[in-house]
């Protein structure tokens, strides 16, 4: 049963990475619990250019990033950025005050999903802990 089971897990997760979020979401007011997820379709969306679910040093610095900031993104440093990294690096305390303070772009006090998808939502790929 074991070995049935992973690889439809890996499936589930593969479908999971490459699906299209609804815009229809992209108003909802971001939480702690809810930025890195965020994050991280906002960065595979507007990076991964190739649609693998992974994203690359090249990929990353065409998107508008820098080689520190995704040097920092990578943890197991392997060279590509994939949505589990994103989700950890964006769901941190940190990581929240610095998009609420440098993104809200349209000044309404209330981060959303939208605001990643702005032009200051590129700041994001350039910031590094």
């Amino acid at each position: 049963m074991r070995l049935y089971l992973a690889p439809v897990a890996a499936l589930f997760l593969t479908a999971c990475q490459s699906t299209q979020k609804n815009p229809a979401n992209w108003d909802v007011p971001l939480t702690l619990r809810t930025t890195g997820p965020a994050y991280a379709d906002y960065v595979v969306e507007r990076a991964d250019a190739n649609k693998d679910g992974q994203v690359t040093v090249a990929e990353w610095t065409k998107a508008g990033g820098t080689e520190k900031s995704f040097r920092s993104v990578d943890r197991d440093k392997d060279g590509t950025v994939t949505r589990t990294e994103l989700i950890r690096f964006g769901s941190n305390k940190q990581f929240l005050d610095f998009t609420r303070r440098h993104t809200d772009f349209y000044k309404d006090n209330k981060m959303t999903p939208r605001d990643f998808r702005s032009p200051a939502g590129v700041r994001l790929m350039r910031i590094e802990f």
